[in-house]
């Protein structure tokens, strides 16, 4: 199931104890949506670092 995550604005309000969500249920909710907004930085991070125009094209991190 993909997650789609941009802007995420709610307000929460619950009527009785039924309605509230298992610990289990929103923390695995809580991890899907945190892995999907790392995995989207990241995309983006390398997305700004292959449209840098104008510097050397040396790999950093090994050194070359």
């Amino acid at each position: 199931m993909p997650v789609v995550v941009d802007e995420i604005v709610a307000t929460v309000r619950t009527v009785d104890s039924a309605t509230l969500l298992d610990p289990k249920l929103v923390r695995r909710l809580v991890q899907a949506v945190l892995t999907v907004s790392d995995e989207r930085r990241e995309r983006e991070r390398r997305r700004r670092d292959d449209s840098r125009v104008g510097e050397d094209p040396v790999d950093k991190q090994s050194g070359w």
